[in-house]
């Protein structure tokens, strides 16, 4: 997964570039959208989300995922809300100019970088031994953008959050426990690497791919209609 996801950086770093040198260097990426996606996984979830702008370059996303996990003892789904407060900026805008011993390097918009701060709240429900319980953990999320925003754009981006995972319940050493099997959640810490493409139809609407692989779950494919205003 992580070898598909440097060929799409190769291939839309050059491709930003080439469409960069035909306009002027400011890039306006929308950070104000609604937008439904669907992943695929061992099985098919569907996720939305709405990113809502606030002064300043600060917005607000809402997000709500719904997914089943396969595991080789049993199968559950996940229901997560997610609510984060981000930032983004031109890499132009935030290092306006570079100097160094006396020259002085003028940084053009090529890129936008951003960064999401909030808590998620997931639900677990097994299918099987109706385990059931909602777990609360903090969720970062930072990236860059990259491409014509009129056009095609690429992104990359890392999620390092704690995760939980629904694991058997082991019975301590020396102690006599009952045959039923029990689960419990198992707290670690994730790392999802991500890169995604976005064709931009018009200025009200776009479609975009997604591809992220994760240390604890399975790697995912996602596909989505994105409403921008």
């Amino acid at each position: 997964m992580r070898h598909y996801l440097f060929a799409l950086l190769i291939a839309f770093s050059s491709f930003s570039f080439s469409e960069n040198e035909k306009k002027d260097d400011s890039n306006e990426f929308k950070y104000s959208s609604i937008d439904i996606g669907f992943i695929q996984t061992d099985k098919t979830a569907i996720d939305a989300k709405a990113s809502l702008p606030l002064p300043g370059g600060l917005y607000v996303v809402l997000e709500r995922k719904a997914e089943g996990i396969d595991t080789s003892n049993d199968s559950y789904d996940r229901i997560i809300n997610a609510a984060r407060i981000g930032i983004h900026g031109g890499i132009g805008d935030i290092f306006s100019s570079i100097s160094a011993k006396g020259v002085k390097l003028n940084v053009k918009n090529i890129f936008d970088l951003y960064a999401e701060f909030g808590v998620k709240s997931t639900a677990y429900d097994s299918e099987i031994n109706s385990f059931s319980e909602d777990d609360a953990q903090a969720n970062i999320i930072a990236g860059l953008r990259f491409g014509n925003s009129s056009g095609w754009e690429g992104k990359l981006f890392v999620d390092i959050s704690k995760d939980s995972e629904l694991k058997i319940k082991t019975c301590p050493i020396g102690q006599v426990c009952i045959e039923a099997v029990e689960y419990e959640l198992d707290d670690e810490t994730d790392q999802k690497f991500g890169a995604g493409a976005q064709y931009n139809i018009n200025k009200r609407s776009a479609v975009y791919f997604e591809m992220s692989s994760s240390k604890i779950f399975d790697s995912s494919m996602k596909i989505g209609y994105k409403l921008k205003f």
